[in-house]
């Protein structure tokens, strides 16, 4: 083979290669972080039985096309606005995907604790909730105390966080 025609098969072979790693638009393309300035956050659903108390969230997006993936960080504020805790457990068996929102669409996440009258360890009262979603900075400050008749009385270590939905539920 000549000089020429490696030189020309090694320009052909670098354009392939080039072209391959450049992803089309929609193909393999991811779409941005959702961030907290285009969302809009509701309670679904607040829900207690036998103790276990389970909070769903609905987070509707008013821009462009972003996504969200993973696990939201649950954040829990005592009556001064200080944190108490923020250790909520992921609840890793269940699948995490990545949620597309386009404008107008909505994605989940759900939190779950024991009510503190339930449980024989350690308790404390919690007055206001923020949330921060995967990817997102700011956060979203939930007030629970209407749709539970005050505070957050709950137990120590009982607190659940599953990874955010396309669909309401864990």
């Amino acid at each position: 083979m000549s000089r020429r025609h490696l030189v020309g098969l090694l320009v052909v072979a670098g354009a392939c290669a080039a072209a391959l790693a450049v992803p089309a638009a929609g193909v393999g393309a991811a779409e941005p972080n959702c961030r907290t300035s285009q969302l809009s956050m509701r309670v679904v659903s607040f829900e207690g039985a036998l103790g276990d108390r389970i909070w769903q969230l609905a987070f509707r997006n008013l821009g462009a096309t972003c996504s969200l993936r993973g696990f939201a960080r649950v954040v829990l504020l005592g009556q001064d606005g200080h944190t108490i805790t923020e250790g909520f457990k992921r609840e890793t068996g269940f699948p995490q995907s990545t949620v597309t929102l386009a404008h107008g669409k909505s994605a989940f996440v759900a939190f779950t604790y024991l009510d503190g009258g339930s449980c024989s360890t350690s308790t404390f009262l919690a007055y206001r909730v923020r949330i921060f979603l995967p990817g997102a900075a700011g956060g979203f400050l939930l007030n629970p105390m209407p749709r539970n008749g005050g505070p957050i009385f709950l137990c120590a270590r009982s607190k659940r966080i599953y990874p955010v939905t396309s669909k309401p539920g864990p």
